[in-house]
């Protein structure tokens, strides 16, 4: 996946941003950035109806060893190796991991996966992706 990604806040619902183009994914702002201590968060849609797959699709099938390179805005890369994947339930997720401030570097990737639930035009589920700094 190769997507450029914007600084996010909170929207009107208290939920992370995240931008409306697809191809485009968000990195929360208020949290670390990739490479400082605590859990950087990127997030972004796995898909929409009238634009396709979203940036993020290929993270449900990412696994522990998979690399992850990250392209800060002077250029520099850091690269990351996946440590984990799990599919959460929304109502489930275990915000102040995934968003932790503290410990060491890690980067977070969120979006939509399981089962969509048509009365909600949403997923059920997020898939989380945690990734580790490659020394």
């Amino acid at each position: 996946m190769d997507a450029p990604v914007d600084a996010v806040g909170i929207a009107a619902d208290g939920q992370m941003e995240l931008p409306e183009d697809v191809a485009r994914v968000g990195w929360y702002r208020f949290g670390p950035e990739p490479g400082a201590e605590g859990s950087a968060v990127i997030a972004g849609h796995v898909d929409d109806r009238e634009q396709g797959a979203g940036a993020l699709y290929p993270l449900q099938d990412a696994a522990v060893g998979d690399e992850v390179a990250v392209t800060d805005a002077a250029g520099a890369v850091t690269r990351w190796r996946v440590v984990s994947r799990e599919v959460i339930t929304k109502q489930a997720l275990p915000l102040d991991r995934l968003f932790a401030r503290e410990g060491a570097p890690r980067l977070t990737l969120i979006t939509c996966g399981g089962p969509f639930l048509p009365e909600f035009r949403s997923y059920r589920d997020n898939v989380v992706v945690v990734a580790e700094p490659i020394p």
